[in-house]
């Protein structure tokens, strides 16, 4: 199973991220992004100021959310 993550920039910043996903929103640091998704999601972000990623759900957490 797999999951959507929407990100855009935290306003004001230069370098971090707000990263949403069906469980909440979190901060990441644009190279983390960088590193784990790759240039072209990033290369979409700094053109549109917002991108989605898909990522392989949690099996506990897809679990909890289907009980």
């Amino acid at each position: 199973m797999t999951e959507t993550l929407h990100v855009r920039w935290k306003p004001g910043t230069l370098d971090t991220l707000l990263v949403t996903s069906p469980h909440g929103t979190l901060e990441w640091n644009v190279l983390i992004f960088e590193r784990v998704y790759g240039r072209a999601p990033l290369a979409a972000l700094y053109l549109s100021g917002r991108t989605q990623v898909t990522r392989t759900a949690h099996p506990a957490l897809s679990a909890a959310t289907a009980a």
